[in-house]
């Protein structure tokens, strides 16, 4: 895997806990990908609703990947790289 394919994201808890190392996220633009790496530390979501957050690089997967019991339970914002 070359950092070319790795992508710094933002992943958003949704109730169901924050995804960690070797799960999967929902990114904005539609696609999965697999968490490889956490940054720094986890972040409150300091307002109701808001949820938990953290800094993350991450690989595009493809959904078939994803084994039937372990649908992504969290979002990711990508960051532009370009």
């Amino acid at each position: 895997m070359s950092e070319i394919d790795e992508v710094q994201a933002t992943i958003h808890e949704r109730g169901n806990g924050l995804a960690g190392v070797g799960e999967y996220v929902v990114g904005d633009d539609g696609n999965v990908y697999l968490v490889i790496e956490l940054i720094g530390l986890r972040q409150t979501g300091r307002a109701p609703g808001v949820g938990d957050w953290q800094l993350a690089r991450v690989v595009l997967a493809d959904w078939s990947d994803i084994p039937d019991d372990k649908e992504p339970s969290c979002s990711a914002t990508l960051e532009d790289e370009s």
